[in-house]
């Protein structure tokens, strides 16, 4: 069902011309499917993490975005600068992501998820 979903959202985008996250629309109907089957299985403090994350990312991306591209518009300078600024963010990310790097060995070392209840017929 959410795959189904998923898909009619990403091609009605495409066809429009929006541009989305497929992420966002991925996670979007995999939660609205678990809503939709049993609201009590759902774990709504990582749906408001999830949820505030996203509130949150829009406006920092335009406010970051603004940042670079006014530091860029100043010349030679200020476009190398912009390019440091990245290459080390990017240079950080990749060394804390080595930190507990993911394996054959470790990639279902996750806690096992919570089990659904089962649901009694009417």
């Amino acid at each position: 069902m959410a795959e189904t979903g998923t898909t009619a959202v990403v091609l009605s985008a495409a066809h429009l011309g929006f541009a989305l996250s497929t992420t966002h629309v991925t996670t979007g109907a995999i939660l609205g499917a678990a809503i939709g089957r049993h609201p009590a299985a759902v774990r709504w403090g990582p749906v408001a993490r999830m949820a505030l994350a996203w509130l949150l990312t829009l406006p920092a991306s335009a406010l970051l975005g603004a940042l670079a591209a006014w530091t860029a518009a100043r010349g030679t300078a200020g476009t190398v600068l912009v390019a440091a600024v990245l290459i080390a963010v990017a240079g950080i990310i990749y060394s804390l992501s080595r930190r507990t790097p993911v394996t054959a060995a470790t990639v279902n070392d996750a806690s096992p998820p919570l089990p659904v209840p089962a649901r009694v017929a009417a």
